[in-house]
């Protein structure tokens, strides 16, 4: 599966893939908070769907908020 995130000015948009597939996505606000915190807000959408992290073995991430890129890799690692 892979995680992709595309994070605007005032929104992120966060999907999953499976295959071709998309099987979760949500929108969120493009608030700067620390990596931490966006990673446990990451794990507990995904938990939503049922999704096991374990079973995601990729990220694509895209932004155009600098300040976001080093919180949101981290997050994802």
């Amino acid at each position: 599966m892979l995680l992709v995130i595309d994070t605007g000015n005032t929104t992120t948009a966060a999907g999953i893939y499976n295959g071709d597939e998309l099987i979760a996505h949500w929108r969120l606000s493009s608030i700067l908070r620390t990596y931490d915190e966006l990673g446990v807000y990451l794990l507990e959408l995904i938990g939503t769907k049922n999704i096991d992290p374990s079973e995601i073995n990729g990220a694509a991430l895209a932004s155009v908020v600098p300040s976001l890129d080093f919180p949101m890799t981290e997050a994802v690692k």
